[in-house]
């Protein structure tokens, strides 16, 4: 069993193709981040143009990569049976735009923050740095975007959050347990966005104004699955 961090710079936000991906080895021994291979990062051609928003989140320009393997070059070995990331189902779906076969189980660290700190004002990966990390963030907090340390902070971060996860009473000692709370995660009990951002789903249901709302949400096409079985049981319970 290999578990990745991994990472990726891609050419943007619609049918993303990578320009970077960067990964290391890790496992999670009695309930710590044990890094088995230090963070490692290869830069790739798109083989589309990247848009002016990703260039400026990531410092790749077109020029940069033109010499560089294909995207269609990159290879995820079998072996992987865990891929972390912050918004993994992001990076999956780029590796998948690479045609990427192999379909590993995914442990998303957003899904983990936002569980475990629902009021926090932001769960992004740096924001999240600056809450846990704040020295490591005020000194390479620049770097952010730079895909090897995007890995790097993404291990801090989700050291923290399985220590902040066991403190509250649940019990993550190895993958397998991080995978199964990462999935218990993904069912948001708060919603992170939108005029009812930091309240919970389930008391929304309890008045006419947010149980209008949640209906609504489920009609959206582009709703989240696991924001919709999140809808879906907050009115089932409230008998709506």
């Amino acid at each position: 069993m290999t578990t990745y961090i991994l990472d990726t710079e891609t050419t943007g936000l619609v049918e993303p193709h990578m320009t970077e991906a960067a990964y290391s080895i890790i496992d999670i021994i009695d309930g710590k981040v044990e890094v088995l291979q230090e963070p490692r990062a290869k830069r790739f051609n798109p083989l589309k143009e990247i848009s002016l928003g990703s260039m400026a989140v990531s410092h790749i320009c077109e020029e940069d990569i033109a010499n560089e393997p294909p995207h269609t070059d990159f290879r995820l070995p079998n072996s992987v049976e865990y891929l972390i990331g912050h918004n993994i189902d992001f990076d999956m779906a780029v590796l998948k735009n690479a045609g990427v076969t192999h379909t590993p189980k995914l442990i998303c660290t957003n899904a983990m923050s936002n569980y475990l700190l629902p009021t926090l004002e932001s769960h992004k990966l740096v924001s999240l740095l600056y809450h846990f990390h704040r020295d490591v963030a005020r000194a390479q907090a620049k770097h952010a975007h730079a895909a090897v340390y995007d890995i790097y902070f993404t291990q801090l971060v989700l050291g923290s959050l399985i220590d902040l996860a066991n403190s509250q009473g649940h019990v993550i000692t190895d993958v397998d347990s991080l995978y199964e709370f990462s999935q218990m995660a993904r069912i948001p009990t708060h919603f992170s966005f939108g005029k009812h951002k930091g309240k919970a789903i389930a008391e929304l249901a309890t008045d006419s104004d947010g149980a209008g709302y949640l209906k609504w949400m489920l009609k959206q096409d582009s709703i989240d699955p696991y924001l919709a079985e999140a809808c879906q049981q907050a009115l089932d319970t409230a008998g709506l």
